[in-house]
């Protein structure tokens, strides 16, 4: 039996967990519906028997290059819920970027950033220590007043980057936290933003990345076990197909023949969804049409991924690789690899899950992408073999990455949300407002839409981006 609820959210990835929670913690009546069978959305944790990639039951795969950014948005809510006891929360290694035959990690102190990067002149390194001393100081008010609708060349061009900075930061930085990499369209504000908390992990925890034991679908679990603990509800399998709307306000969700009532709707998916979920009448066409120029927006990434029967180099990594499109010579892309950790425990011992993306669109020749990723990756890592050190593999496109890039176009106030022109009717994740990246992006835009549901204000953000 479904009752009234003062919320009724759609859609149990993390955006809708995170909100779901935090609107329960809060002691108001919420529901959460979801159309699959699992919690996570597209950062679901699965077998690849489940996910449909292998027959096999032995491995628990996220979709993707999920890590998660520390001591930020996803953080300060699990803290908040106190949802880390329901999970074993880990630490990853430093990101590695890859050239010249090399792999190379983020430097922490002064020295070690005069040392690292070799190809990179001393002059150059002077540059980017001037503009990591910047970041740290610059605040909040200061970035979105003057980078958030400017573009990464501009950013670029104050601080005096050359070549070999500003493909460090574009393919090695950038790639990993905004997917898109125009530098004529990408947010400076994000980039900035997302340094401020790249800096925040390391000064608590000496990285930028965490995962959970299990996945990061284990998360997932934690939060669904946070919304019933404290009243909520979570319904899978339950496939939304209306909005209610009457004279331009939400009254709650069709499912089915069924009707169910609530005060409040959250909607908590790519928002263009709200298209084929709204009856056309009820829609106003100015942001129908606004949501019709953001569904164009979405990124998209193909991937190799599997279960590797041994570590792509000679030792394991555990963390990601970024490899520059100077290193590449038969994809028009960088490359996004990510090698599981064994402290994850995700696959049988001594294999190791392994995902490896470029960009991608709807045109993409699956199988000729491929075939070229093998021959990129074969010379990039020649201790792998690419045919025989696969326990199993699949190549599959990741539809939807960001709901909607973080482009000058669409940052910030840009961007759809919290609040829509229909009353009580509020959208979150990653087509909507955010301030961050992937899920972590999510998890700022599930806070920003509670705080506008409940009218108060649940963290300053002057004082979060205080380093």
């Amino acid at each position: 039996m479904f009752r009234m609820y003062d919320v009724a959210i759609v859609g149990a990835g993390f955006t809708g967990l995170l909100a779901g929670s935090l609107l329960a913690k809060e002691g108001y009546r919420v529901a959460v519906f979801e159309r699959n069978n699992f919690v996570g959305g597209r950062a679901a944790t699965r077998t690849p028997k489940e996910w449909g990639w292998a027959e096999r039951e032995d491995y628990r795969v996220d979709f993707g290059h999920h890590v998660f950014a520390t001591n930020s948005y996803l953080e300060f809510i699990l803290d908040r819920l106190g949802a880390k006891r329901h999970f074993k929360f880990v630490p990853l290694n430093m990101p590695y970027f890859y050239k010249n035959g090399g792999l190379y990690q983020p430097p922490v102190g002064f020295l070690e950033q005069l040392r690292a990067y070799p190809w990179i002149p001393l002059r150059s390194k002077l540059r980017l220590r001037k503009f990591l001393s910047y970041v740290e100081k610059v605040s909040f008010g200061e970035v979105m007043e003057k980078w958030a609708y400017r573009p990464l060349e501009e950013l670029y061009d104050e601080f005096g980057f050359d070549e070999n900075a500003r493909e460090l930061f574009t393919d090695g930085f950038v790639a990993g936290y905004q997917t898109i990499i125009d530098t004529e369209r990408n947010s400076a504000g994000d980039l900035i933003l997302c340094m401020k908390a790249y800096l925040r992990g390391i000064k608590r925890y000496k990285t930028p990345l965490f995962s959970a034991e299990g996945g990061v679908g284990a998360i997932a679990e934690a939060l669904r076990k946070t919304i019933e603990e404290n009243g909520g509800e979570v319904h899978l399998g339950t496939n939304v197909t209306e909005i209610i709307v009457e004279n331009g306000e939400a009254k709650g969700l069709k499912i089915g023949k069924k009707t169910i009532e609530s005060r409040k709707v959250l909607f908590a998916a790519p928002a263009y969804y709200l298209l084929h979920l709204i009856k056309e009448e009820n829609l106003p066409e100015e942001f129908a049409e606004r949501l019709r120029e953001g569904e164009k927006e979405a990124t998209k990434l193909f991937l190799i991924i599997g279960g590797a029967k041994r570590p792509l180099t000679k030792k394991p990594v555990g963390t990601w690789i970024m490899v520059p499109r100077s290193e590449v010579k038969n994809v028009d892309s960088y490359y996004l690899i990510y090698e599981v950790s064994p402290e994850l425990k995700q696959a049988p011992e001594g294999n190791y899950p392994l995902s490896i993306a470029v960009l991608a669109d709807e045109k993409t020749n699956k199988k000729e992408l491929a075939k070229k990723m093998v021959a990129d990756l074969e010379a990039l890592f020649p201790n792998f073999d690419f045919e025989n050190d696969w326990d199993w593999k699949a190549e599959v496109m990741f539809p939807i990455v960001d709901g909607i890039g973080r482009t000058i176009d669409w940052y910030w106030e840009r961007r759809l949300g919290p609040e829509t022109p229909i009353k009580n009717l509020y959208v979150a994740g990653d087509s909507a407002q955010e301030l961050s990246s992937g899920v972590d992006g999510c998890a700022s835009s599930a806070l920003f839409a509670i705080e506008a549901i409940i009218g108060r204000k649940l963290l300053n953000l002057e004082e979060f981006y205080r380093l």
